[in-house]
């Protein structure tokens, strides 16, 4: 019985052992010769693309079988067409990998029109930075945010959708700016652009995609950072005022949670579909990417600011995210201006 017993342990071990390999080398097999999407709801040229297009080129030999990699961007209602898209249209089984603006799994909560996605059921792979928002104007038009309680300041933006629209809305709100909002810019980039010709004075977006499209506006002051979103001062900007240091004592929390998403502002996630074995694979070779000193020395080189998050970090905020009391998401609603009361 004993020898019978110790044969069964041995078979079970040995079929183990060999089980591990032969899972591993499905997941090869699988990604072998084939392509990956990687889509973001930005235009090229920001941001996003730039976060995006470097990760792609630093994790793609890293992943196993060695799959070829593109970054498809597909802008419009501030990144909300490409998370709808992922989520329901794209090929699912692991070859279609997205980078949703760090605001959506905060919409389907508050502002869940249009939207057809659910951000708590995305397997997620990580998170590569955490990038304060910044409500930058023209020095010559506003060097203070109080400035723009005094007299409108023309600020251009994306959709009602995107963080280029929401923290200028929250600064009107809470703390009597007199933003003009002018909607329908595709990207930071052209946003800047609009700027630059005199179509518009100020933009949001994150701090990151001004030393992206124009260092040279940040070296010589051409633009003032009015605000800036986020639940910690960066360093670059620790002289400007959080928004939610501004507002009244009973707005702190609302403001608060509006800011909070941009602690994963470049999370990367697959939508449901993707195996659990594809999901720790992808999760590997982003760590060690993050990790990777090649990748770093690129970033640095771009300017590209990193706080990563591993998948399962993602996973928990988010979760966390979605307890949100009620009472609290519907005065978030409000005051972006998403409801009518």
């Amino acid at each position: 019985m004993r020898r019978l017993l110790s044969l069964t342990a041995a078979a079970a071990l040995s079929a183990t052992a060999l089980s591990l390999p032969a899972h591993a080398d499905a997941v090869s097999d699988f990604y072998d010769g084939n392509t990956i999407r990687f889509h973001i709801g930005a235009a090229p040229g920001g941001g996003y693309d730039l976060y995006s297009r470097t990760l792609v080129q630093h994790i793609a030999p890293k992943l196993p079988g060695k799959p070829t990699v593109v970054v498809v961007n597909m802008p419009g209602s501030g990144g909300i067409k490409a998370s709808n898209y992922v989520y329901n249209a794209a090929p699912k089984g692991g070859t279609s990998l997205l980078m949703p603006f760090w605001t959506h799994p905060l919409f389907q909560l508050i502002r869940p029109r249009g939207i057809k996605f659910d951000m708590s059921k995305m397997g997620w792979v990580g998170n590569m930075a955490e990038l304060n928002s910044a409500v930058t104007a023209l020095t010559k038009v506003a060097s203070s945010w109080k400035d723009a309680t005094k007299k409108e300041v023309i600020v251009a933006a994306s959709g009602k959708g995107s963080e280029t629209y929401i923290y200028p809305t929250l600064m009107n709100s809470l703390l009597g700016t007199k933003f003009k909002l002018v909607l329908g810019y595709r990207g930071t980039r052209n946003m800047t652009l609009a700027m630059e010709k005199g179509e518009a004075q100020a933009r949001g977006g994150s701090w990151q995609s001004w030393n992206t499209i124009r260092p040279e506006w940040i070296a010589d002051k051409t633009i003032t950072v009015l605000a800036q979103a986020g639940l910690k001062r960066i360093e670059a900007l620790k002289d400007v005022p959080l928004i939610h240091e501004l507002v009244k004592p009973e707005d702190v929390e609302v403001a608060k949670l509006i800011s909070a998403p941009v602690t994963m502002a470049r999370m990367i996630g697959f939508p449901p579909g993707v195996s659990k074995a594809q999901l720790a694979a992808f999760r590997k070779a982003f760590d060690a990417t993050m990790k990777d000193p090649k990748f770093l020395a690129d970033a640095k080189k771009r300017k590209m600011d990193l706080a990563p998050l591993s998948g399962a970090q993602v996973q928990a905020n988010i979760e966390e995210l979605m307890k949100t009391p009620k009472a609290i998401l519907k005065r978030a609603a409000v005051v972006l201006r998403y409801t009518k009361k």
